[in-house]
């Protein structure tokens, strides 16, 4: 199982590319929708958890806490995925997940500063 994980700014085109990417490969691409649908089914909130992972976290969330069980959680609901086939991953904190996984790719996309504001 091969995962391609990617982390995207706003306007940087992250979705796109990652669609793409699954297309000329042949993977499945899968997006924090699969997540939050997985959240649901373990009786999490969407709300809660986008608050959790979106919210800078304090000092004492990097030691352990709410932070790094949501973490835990999307990487269990991401290996499930991926148990299956190989995929993209494209969406919430994509360059988090995994870790140590020697056959994961982790990409950041950024968009320039010219086109976000051409956007906005």
């Amino acid at each position: 199982m091969a995962i391609i994980a990617i982390s995207r700014g706003t306007f940087s085109g992250g979705e796109a590319l990652a669609q793409c990417l699954a297309e000329q490969l042949g993977y499945r691409c899968i997006s924090r929708e699969v997540i939050l649908e997985a959240a649901r089914a373990y009786g999490v909130t969407t709300e809660k958890l986008t608050a959790v992972m979106e919210k800078p976290p304090s000092f004492w969330e990097w030691l352990g806490g709410e932070r790094a069980a949501y973490l835990i959680f999307f990487r269990a609901a991401l290996c499930e995925h991926a148990r299956e086939d190989n995929l993209v991953y494209h969406g919430h904190v994509g360059h988090l997940l995994l870790p140590g996984i020697s056959h994961v790719i982790r990409v950041r996309v950024v968009a320039d500063k010219e086109n976000w504001f051409a956007a906005r």
